[in-house]
C-alpha cells in the first residue's frame, strides 16, 4: 500500500501550494487565518494573514499623533509662528487641505506598508515591527513640543 501512495503522489498534477512563501498580497490577506511561520526555517522575512491588536492601535495612534501635528503646525502658524521647511511654508499658506490629505496619505500608506512587512528585518538587523516603537515616539515627542510651542506663542499674542 505504501508504493501505491508514492504512486499517486508521483502523478499529482497540482503543484503543491507550500512550495513557495505566502505573497505580499493574496486573496487570504486580512481575512486568512495566517499569523505566525508555519515552516522551519521561516523564522524573518514572511507574511502574514493577520495582525496583532497592538499594531492597529499603534496605527491607529500615529494617525491622531499626525492629525494633531498638522493641526497644531497650521495652529502655530496662525498666532505667528513660522515653518523652517519651505515646502511645508508654502502648502500651510496657501494649500491646507491639500497639505493634510498628502501628509495623513504618506503616513497611512507607510504605516500599512510597515504593518504588511512586520515580520521582515531592515538591513537584515533590525525587525521591522520595532520601527512602529520608534515612529510613535518620534510623534509623541513632535506633538508634546508643538503643544508647548503653541501654548508658548498664545500665551504671548494674548493681551494680560
Amino acid at each position: 500500500m505504501r508504493s501505491e501512495d508514492q504512486a499517486l503522489a508521483e502523478k499529482r498534477q497540482i503543484k503543491d501550494r507550500r512550495s513557495r512563501p505566502t505573497p505580499f498580497l493574496s486573496r487570504y490577506t486580512l481575512v486568512g487565518r495566517r499569523r505566525n511561520a508555519r515552516r522551519q526555517g521561516e523564522a524573518v522575512n514572511y507574511y502574514v494573514d493577520r495582525y496583532e491588536w497592538r499594531y492597529l492601535i499603534m496605527i491607529t495612534l500615529i494617525m491622531i499623533f499626525c492629525l494633531l501635528d498638522y493641526w497644531l503646525s497650521v495652529k502655530i502658524f496662525q498666532w505667528g509662528g513660522s515653518e523652517l521647511n519651505l515646502f511645508m511654508s508654502n502648502m500651510v499658506k496657501s494649500k491646507r487641505v491639500l497639505l493634510a490629505f498628502v501628509k495623513l496619505g504618506i503616513t497611512f500608506a507607510g504605516l500599512v506598508f510597515l504593518l504588511f512587512h512586520k515580520n521582515f528585518k531592515v538591513f537584515g538587523v533590525l525587525k521591522t515591527y520595532i520601527v512602529f516603537y520608534y515612529i510613535f515616539t518620534v510623534y509623541l515627542a513632535l506633538v508634546l513640543y508643538e503643544f508647548y510651542a503653541f501654548l508658548a506663542i498664545r500665551r504671548a499674542a494674548s493681551p494680560v
